[in-house]
């Protein structure tokens, strides 16, 4: 098993130390944060109330939490904000009662890890490569008995593969007798909408990030949302302020002045992945899994490893992902996220020259 330490991509400023380098030097594809940087005018709103980290934050961030119930339509009792959605997939499998984890995989290595911690046996149910990792419910189906904790990522990191909400709720309807988490960490990129704000069913916990689509994973803001019933279960176990003073800021901005953003994410992803999906289609050796995300999951089909691939972009000092170590994956797929338009052609020209062929 793979430490949930050593298991994620986007470690940039230990990177930089490795490679001598500030981290303004480095490119990195492998994180799948936003292209555009950080949201206009964030910065002004936490200078203008850093001299808040002189208080405690809000216990139950309740400011933060109606904004977030208000936005999607559902109650402030059905929502949690919390230190990252990791804190929620680490307090969800140790808070149930679930027999057993059903992991949908390849995805996000610290569902299974959490699951390990909390003393659940699990299962993963593995995507087809020759099916593009395309989820059949109808198999799924057959693989669950009732009592099971089903992790599902939506879009799925690393495939970018994206499932309708609606067909995935009436998937979740239908099997009343399991549980689900659902992370919508990269929903917003594509433009599907939330579960968040369709009826809740009994037997859901979502996670919602804002981390990726607003570029802030170093102040670690996520939330949780499930029905009433549940999260009075689970939040009654929850320690006070477990969000610092600076992240409430944060969301609180975002939440009434980012929705132009995401929109303006949305736009550059629609302008720019097809062609660079093309350009990496149109590299020597590599296969790109179709997908819909602001990441691009590709197999190398020559001998390279896609470590050996890592280690020649970190001497150009470019960061991929390797995903040797997801389940249901070897060692020969690499993930990378898309940038502004200057770093994705110094990439492809990059991978281009490893590999063996001039673009």
């Amino acid at each position: 098993m793979i430490s949930a330490q050593g298991a994620h991509g986007g470690d940039i400023l230990s990177m930089a130390k490795r490679l001598g380098c500030n981290v303004t030097n480095l490119i990195d594809l492998s994180s799948n944060l936003t292209p555009l940087g950080m949201v206009p005018g964030l910065r002004e709103a936490l200078v203008a109330k850093l001299g808040e980290i002189s208080f405690l934050p809000e216990s139950g961030s309740e400011t933060l939490v109606h904004l977030f119930a208000g936005k999607y339509g559902c109650a402030p009792e059905q929502v949690l904000a919390g230190n990252g959605t990791t804190e929620f997939i680490y307090a969800v499998p140790a808070s149930i009662r679930s027999k057993r984890a059903l992991v949908i995989a390849p995805t996000y290595g610290d569902y299974q890890t959490a699951c390990e911690w909390a003393g659940l046996a699990v299962d993963s149910f593995i995507l087809k490569a020759d099916e593009d990792f395309a989820l059949d419910f109808n198999r799924l189906s057959a693989r669950l008995t009732g009592g099971e904790l089903v992790f599902l990522c939506n879009p799925n990191n690393p495939t970018g593969r994206v499932v309708a909400s609606r067909e995935l709720l009436d998937f979740i309807l239908a099997h009343p007798a399991s549980e689900f988490l659902v992370d919508e960490s990269y929903l917003p990129f594509v433009g599907e909408p939330s579960l968040a704000g369709f009826p809740l069913p009994a037997n859901l916990f979502l996670l919602c990030s804002s981390s990726k689509i607003y570029g802030i994973p170093g102040l670690r803001l996520g939330f949780l949302v499930a029905s009433e019933e549940k999260m009075a279960r689970f939040a009654a176990h929850r320690k006070p302020w477990g969000v610092n003073r600076m992240a409430q800021v944060a969301g609180e901005y975002l939440l009434e002045h980012g929705d132009g953003y995401v929109q303006s994410v949305r736009d550059f992803l629609a302008r720019v992945r097809p062609d660079f999906v093309a350009g990496l289609a149109a590299l020597p050796g590599v296969r790109v899994v179709p997908g819909a995300a602001n990441f691009i999951l590709c197999r190398l089909a020559g001998p390279m490893s896609a470590a050996q691939l890592r280690e020649g972009m970190l001497r150009q000092r470019i960061m991929i992902r390797d995903c040797g170590n997801f389940t249901g994956l070897d060692d020969h797929y690499f993930r990378v996220s898309l940038q502004e338009t200057r770093r994705n052609e110094l990439a492809l020209a990059a991978l281009a020259g490893i590999l063996g062929e001039k673009i």
